[in-house]
């Protein structure tokens, strides 16, 4: 089934903006109010940490499978298994009272996790029109920083006047209507009939495999973003709030950003190009932060904007040539290679980049690092020379 109708298309991408930023949410929530649970389960930033460790790592692990068993249900109702896994680990991080409590609620989040991407990408595949998948998945992709903006404003004040549980159950109520919606509202998938349920012994394009490797490059790169608020306290002498405003800045800039790569790269045909020049504005990024010092400490804020405009919107363009690549068939198994490409390196660096931090005393060998990274990247999708060839407008 294809959806043409205006009204029909707001709320399935509405839908879908949903999917992503209550998947993702469950993980990004502890870090939001992560000195609430350090109190209230008497533990230590490390074991906090493990519990970030096993959401993301999890979720990495999750996604070749996740993204199979996709194909074969069909977007419909991997997005409803996203939204009850979501409001289960809501739930459970309300009510934890253990660490044990907490890294199964990380567990599970992690199975809506590794599932947002193959589930709104197969949908996308399935029942949007080529010429306006790429504004949807712009949008979507936005969910996750519209998420985390919401709860950064709501979580914290609702957890400390009526505690945590008040705000995840508002959240795990929002999951549950979710799934009920997507349960009345989504077409039912080609893909549940009984030639899906076997196995798809056929390889995936290479682009998939291109894609992959700038995913993890990229995301690696990126991941010292978790470290732009400390340096802008401990390095550059500003206050907590402007630490805190210069993450903010990344997550507001990479919304609209994340809509209009998608949109420009669908019409133009240029998923590559679109890739270089993002990899060319996250080099320039890195380059701003190893520049920046006390008396240039405006620079940190220049960073933010490339990031969000970069690195940080990068997985909406890489998400749309996955569809378009792989096409309704494969595409939540693309999904779940170039998902776990990206996890991968996501996870890998941010305990690098504190060790740097820890052993040097310093940030700048981390700036350096992920420079390094972003360059690779660059030189990656430069070498790419993807099968639709034709219809890149690269010259």
């Amino acid at each position: 089934m294809t959806i043409r109708d205006p009204r029909q298309r707001a709320v399935f991408t509405g839908l879908l903006f949903s999917a992503m930023g209550v998947g993702t949410f469950a993980s990004l929530s502890l870090g939001i109010i992560a000195v609430v649970f350090i109190e209230d389960l008497g533990i230590s930033r490390a074991q906090l940490g493990l519990a970030f460790a096993v959401n993301t790592v999890g979720a990495a692990v999750l996604s070749p499978f996740v993204g199979r068993l996709t194909d074969r249900i069909g977007g419909r109702s991997s997005l409803i298994v996203v939204a009850l896994a979501s409001a289960t680990a809501f739930v459970l991080l309300g009510v934890a009272s253990s660490l044990l409590v907490l890294l199964v609620a990380s567990t599970i989040g992690a199975v809506a996790q590794s599932n947002a991407n193959p589930a709104t990408n197969k949908l996308i595949a399935e029942d949007l029109p080529s010429g306006s998948q790429g504004i949807v998945t712009g949008i979507k992709q936005s969910g996750v920083q519209a998420f985390v903006f919401v709860g950064g404003a709501i979580v914290p004040a609702m957890a400390l006047m009526w505690g945590r549980w008040s705000a995840y159950m508002l959240f795990a109520a929002f999951a549950v209507g979710l799934a009920a919606v997507a349960w009345i509202f989504l077409p039912r998938s080609t893909a549940n009939d009984g030639v899906a349920w076997v196995r798809d012994s056929s390889r995936l394009p290479s682009d998939i495999w291109w894609i992959t490797a700038y995913g993890f490059l990229l995301g690696f790169g990126g991941s010292v973003t978790v470290l732009y608020a400390l340096f802008t306290t401990e390095r550059l002498g500003q206050s907590v709030v402007v630490g805190g405003a210069v993450v903010a800045v990344v997550g507001i800039t990479a919304m609209p950003a994340r809509i209009a790569w998608a949109h420009y790269a669908e019409r133009r045909h240029a998923y590559r190009l679109s890739l270089i020049v993002i990899a060319l504005l996250a080099i320039a990024g890195s380059a701003a932060l190893i520049m920046s010092s006390s008396e240039w400490w405006w620079l940190v804020w220049v960073a933010a904007v490339l990031t969000g405009i970069g690195p940080s919107s990068w997985n909406s363009v890489g998400m749309l040539g996955l569809i378009v690549f792989a096409g309704p068939s494969a595409a939540g198994r693309a999904s779940g290679v170039v998902l776990f490409g990206f996890l991968i390196g996501l996870g890998a660096g941010p305990p690098l980049f504190g060790w740097m931090v820890d052993v040097t005393g310093d940030y700048t060998g981390v700036w350096i690092v992920s420079l390094v990274a972003f360059v690779a990247g660059l030189v990656t999708v430069l070498l790419w020379s993807p099968q639709e060839q034709s219809s890149e407008a690269v010259s």
